[in-house]
């Protein structure tokens, strides 16, 4: 059997995606996740459902109806199917609200400001990778981050996230605010930038997992 990685978040990927998952192809990660994955209200009210931190989350198809929140502090608006970081916003006053693009239903979720760089979180496997980053991202060596040891409770939440959705080949985004970490994003692959040889890392990985699905014995969730 062949393994068709999918990485790409575009609608054609998925698309192609989506065909050959109706016709008995093995993806990694498999297609129903990362369809799902796309949608970022589905996936944050899965993180809260399985008691993992995040911020106070709002939803809404036309933002002024976020107006009254502000009164609370400062927001984080994003599309609910964003990637990449694309569209995302920091909302402190009522008038920015007013030039925000009324395009399908956003996502609100209350700012914490953070104590120092966001924590990148990367599985393969169930290896865990720390990376910290700055935001918003100004330059290249932005991307590549820092690496940083993990703590345990950084470890706990990372493989938490993986066995909410039941994978193990995935990125998360912390924000550390008041010393009490929030998860705000969980990417179904992620760029793994920053991440010490990365490359070898994932071919190790993927040559295991195309191996076992050429048995019929690919097995995800390996975190768990």
């Amino acid at each position: 059997n062949d393994l068709y990685i999918l990485k790409s978040g575009t609608e054609l990927a998925l698309s192609v995606a989506g065909a050959l998952h109706a016709l008995g192809a093995t993806t990694l990660n498999p297609y129903p996740t990362v369809a799902m994955m796309r949608n970022k209200i589905i996936v944050t009210r899965m993180l809260m459902e399985a008691g993992l931190p995040t911020p106070e989350t709002y939803v809404a198809s036309d933002p002024n109806e976020f107006r009254p929140l502000l009164d609370a502090g400062p927001l984080i608006l994003k599309p609910y199917r964003g990637s990449r970081g694309a569209g995302i916003r920091i909302i402190r006053k009522l008038n920015e609200l007013d030039d925000v693009t009324r395009d399908g239903l956003m996502l609100a979720q209350r700012y914490h400001a953070p104590d120092g760089p966001d924590c990148k979180i990367y599985c393969v496997g169930g290896r865990l990778f720390g990376v910290r980053r700055i935001w918003p991202i100004q330059k290249y060596e932005d991307k590549l981050g820092q690496p940083f040891e993990l703590s345990a409770e950084l470890r706990d939440i990372a493989l938490r996230c993986g066995r909410v959705f039941g994978i193990d080949l995935y990125g998360l985004d912390t924000v550390v605010s008041g010393g009490r970490p929030y998860v705000v994003d969980v990417q179904k692959f992620g760029s793994y930038m920053g991440v010490p040889n990365a490359p070898g890392v994932l071919a190790d990985y993927l040559v295991t997992a195309a191996k076992g699905a050429m048995h019929g014995e690919l097995v995800l969730g390996a975190a768990s």
